[in-house]
């Protein structure tokens, strides 16, 4: 090797190796390299790898976790539908226990409850079944019991005492009238009295003057003439009077107005200082203790009804019947409708019985006997049929039953009676009177069970 100034010149083998060692240097340069990034990322796969396995890990315990939540809460869920399960056996034995409270078709109720429902146990047995025709009426004012106030002689009132609608006693004052009228008959009343008692005292004189014989017989009998005629005039003006003032006692110039029977006022026309006719119609009086029933007999039921019969009449708006008896029944048949015109009187039906009511009547036309009726209030209908309430211990079965005829039991009562066919013996208690209480609550027990279902 050789050197010059500033400069340094290889020989070829000089520059073989030392390009020989710069490569050697970088293949090792390479190698390390290339054997740390292995080492890293070794390194790397073992710590994902550990990372990996934790997480599974992780989520095993969190999935043993969740199985073990799962179990527990299956668990939990079986108990729960266990104890659902026997709250509803247990809502099913109380159920139960309502059933047999109000099992199917039965009701059971506390001696308590049954006085407080006001129910009325009656025995089934035989007994006479009244037939009955029902014919369509009005109600209707006794005819034979109304009477028309009117005054004698024109006038003019000046009291007037009673209202419409009161009630009124035979000989009361209804109203007091002023009448000019009457004020001559009754001057006429006071001239007949005196010119009587001038006629007595002559003829007193003169028959103790012929007595003595001082006066003619002449004279006597023409003195006892004037009495006998002035004792006429004062008996016709007195009657004349009467006649005027009526049943009412002359008061003055005027005279009043009263009542000829028992009864209601039903019509009033009148007012103080009115003046009033003769023909005026002032007060309407009806007695209401007895009123008519007019029924309408067609045709086909004329040959079964016949006067005398006891007739059952319910009136709309009033829920007691009343009872009365047939006692009219006309003999001429309306051409147009074919039906004639019966009567049906009713004895004290109360004040409800106003007439103008449209109205039905029951005629009982003949009786058959029946081996075993009920009341026909007791009858109620459930499902579709027609069942009473039987006792059975302490319930009532709504015990189906089939029916023959409707009528009438005898009395005054009149209540009305169904025949049983089938589905009730003779001697068994069921209720009477406000069985449609029993009825209710068997309703209510049916319709809790369909919505505990």
């Amino acid at each position: 090797m050789s050197a010059t100034k500033g400069k340094i010149e290889l020989s070829p083998r000089m520059a073989a190796a030392l390009a020989g060692a710069v490569l050697a240097l970088l293949v090792a340069a390479i190698a390390a390299t290339v054997f740390i990034e292995h080492r890293r990322h070794g390194h790397d796969q073992e710590a994902g790898h550990g990372e990996h396995e934790g997480h599974r890990h992780d989520e095993e315990e969190r999935a043993h976790a969740h199985g073990e939540g799962e179990g527990e809460g299956e668990e939990h869920a079986h108990d729960g539908h266990a104890h659902d399960e026997h709250a509803h056996d247990e809502h099913a034995h109380d159920e139960g226990d309502g059933a047999d409270a109000h099992g199917g078709d039965r009701v059971r109720l506390s001696p308590a409850m049954i006085q407080n429902a006001g129910l009325e146990l009656l025995t089934a047995g035989p007994g006479e079944v009244a037939v009955t025709v029902t014919l369509p009426g009005e109600v209707a004012l006794n005819a034979e019991a109304i009477a028309h106030v009117t005054p004698r002689v024109p006038g003019a009132a000046r009291e007037v005492k009673k209202q419409l609608g009161d009630t009124v006693k035979r000989g009361e004052v209804l109203a007091v009238l002023d009448s000019r009228e009457l004020a001559e008959l009754q001057r006429e009343v006071l001239s007949a009295k005196e010119r009587l008692a001038l006629a007595e005292a002559s003829f007193a004189r003169q028959e103790a003057l012929w007595k003595e014989q001082i006066s003619a017989e002449k004279e006597y009998l023409t003195a006892k003439q004037a009495v006998a005629e002035a004792r006429i005039e004062h008996q016709s003006a007195a009657q004349k009077l009467s006649a005027a003032a009526g049943a009412g006692a002359a008061r003055g110039t005027g005279y009043a107005l009263v009542a000829p029977i028992d009864g209601t006022i039903i019509e009033k026309h009148i007012a103080i200082g009115e003046v009033l006719k003769e023909d005026t119609q002032v007060f309407v009086i009806a007695d209401l203790s007895t009123i008519w029933v007019n029924v309408t007999v067609y045709a086909r039921d004329l040959s079964r009804v016949r006067v005398g019969q006891t007739a059952w009449v319910k009136a709309e708006g009033i829920e007691q019947r009343a009872q009365g008896t047939l006692a009219y029944l006309g003999q001429i048949v309306d051409e147009q409708n074919r039906s004639a015109v019966a009567r049906v009187v009713l004895q004290n039906p109360g004040a409800a019985w106003r007439p103008g009511l449209f109205a039905t009547a029951d005629i009982a036309v003949e009786e058959a006997a029946a081996p075993v009726v009920v009341s026909d209030e007791a009858v109620q209908r459930v499902e579709g049929k027609e069942v009473v309430f039987v006792q059975e211990g302490d319930a009532f079965e709504a015990r189906p039953i089939k029916t023959g005829r409707r009528g009438e039991g005898p009395g005054e009562q009149g209540a009305a009676l169904v025949e049983v066919l089938d589905g009730l013996a003779a001697g068994e208690r069921y209720v009477g009177k406000n069985s449609f209480l029993l009825k209710a609550e068997l309703g209510k027990s049916e319709a809790g069970h369909g919505h505990a279902h």
